[in-house]
């Protein structure tokens, strides 16, 4: 079964052309899994059975596809800068990374029927989300004073909601922490860095929002 299916990811280009040579990113639409024969290839092509077993506990086949979708694309991203063993180990707070190679560092987020990947020299944390109506009451609680400000300024609002999100979660992604610092705790709207030398990359996607979060030394 699934004969007729081929992983096949696109490499994204960064709307910035301050963006490091060396990061890779990558996106993947995984509504093909839907189809039962291509869910099948697929799963079997994911290198990790801790991958697997992670997929087969959801209970909705769009969260299975997202999370089957995501592994794939990881592993094709890290193929792709010519990582070879694909053993993982997992930080403090859960992030993934590669076990045997320190030399690469890798993220990877989900939403809607996308998928995407962030590889690099140095941690990264990347988030897309799908376009997202504009919550004040998420708003309020997740963003400062500053940015509820630049929010309102915008002539999208939703846009520009979704785009702030994925801003402050990339760079929170790029922590590898977890929850615990607040996403209120920090700035991150354009023109705004939560700290010296954070650099967001962020990329065209319709419907979309797709940001990546590095640390260049120097960046200001």
């Amino acid at each position: 079964m699934g004969e007729d299916w081929t992983f096949s990811a696109t490499s994204m280009t960064a709307e910035d052309a301050g963006v490091p040579d060396e990061l890779q990113c990558w996106v993947y639409d995984v509504s093909e899994l839907q189809r039962a024969s291509a869910f099948g290839a697929a799963m079997a092509q994911l290198p990790w059975p801790e991958r697997r077993a992670k997929v087969g506990r959801f209970v909705f086949a769009k969260d299975q596809c997202l999370c089957l979708g995501a592994g794939l694309l990881c592993a094709h991203a890290l193929r792709a800068v010519g990582v070879s063993d694909l053993t993982m180990d997992y930080g403090e707070f859960g992030k993934p990374r590669l076990k045997n190679d320190s030399r690469v560092h890798f993220n990877v987020s989900h939403s809607g029927t996308m998928a995407a990947c962030a590889v690099w020299s140095a941690p990264v944390g990347i988030d897309v989300e799908e376009r997202q109506p504009y919550d004040e009451g998420v708003a309020r609680l997740c963003f400062t004073d500053a940015e509820l400000a630049w929010l309102g300024r915008q002539d999208d609002t939703d846009q520009a909601f979704t785009r702030l999100w994925t801003r402050k979660e990339s760079y929170l992604k790029l922590l590898g922490t977890g929850l615990s610092k607040p996403a209120n705790s920090f700035e991150a709207m354009p023109g705004a860095y939560p700290e010296s030398g954070i650099r967001f990359c962020e990329y065209v996607l319709p419907g979309y929002a797709l940001c990546a979060c590095v640390r260049a030394t120097g960046q200001t």
